[in-house]
């Protein structure tokens, strides 16, 4: 979008549950994390048609809030990644062949923002270590780097893999890092 871009509403979905983390599945879907629901992830498509995305890995449980669980889709792998923010988990499920990774670490506590950056690699924002994790696609920590003014709530990586972008928690600040 360029700064003279305008955003037009084009139809409100209602949902049955509140919704919390978004990302697209297919030019019609989204994967969505709930809250008050008993499935902690579902789809939502432009018509309205609510899915299930059930998978063996996910916790059958409802979470409160929003920042309790997290999600992205990763269209390339298939690959739904989830976080409990309760269990201090990451959940790394590929929706069609059924495989996945339970992902538990002293480097991940209390994870929130997830993304998917460059290869397949994962970031997850780990509030409780006060640092950004990286995971590979197998779901191994290949790093942890520490964020030591705040802490790290969402984050973003440029489709080139060079930076990285933080919102930390308390602050009025976002943070552009390079990656070397």
């Amino acid at each position: 979008m360029d700064k003279d871009s305008v955003i037009t509403l084009q139809k409100t979905l209602t949902t049955s549950f509140f919704g919390g983390f978004i990302s697209l599945l297919d030019t019609n879907t989204f994967v969505v994390s709930t809250t008050t629901h008993q499935r902690p992830v579902r789809t939502i498509d432009v018509y309205g048609n609510e899915g299930e995305i059930q998978h063996k890995l996910l916790p059958d449980k409802t979470y409160s809030t929003t920042w309790k669980s997290t999600c992205v889709y990763i269209q390339s792998t298939k690959t739904l990644v989830f976080a409990d923010q309760d269990q201090h988990t990451v959940y790394m499920c590929n929706i069609t062949s059924g495989d996945g990774h339970v992902i538990k670490n002293d480097k991940i506590r209390l994870p929130r923002g997830i993304c998917a950056g460059p290869a397949g690699i994962v970031f997850v924002c780990s509030e409780g270590t006060r640092s950004v994790v990286q995971l590979s696609p197998q779901g191994d920590v290949l790093a942890s780097h520490r964020v030591d003014d705040g802490h790290p709530l969402a984050v973003s990586v440029a489709e080139d893999g060079t930076r990285l972008v933080l919102s930390l928690y308390s602050m009025v600040q976002i943070k552009l890092y390079s990656i070397l």
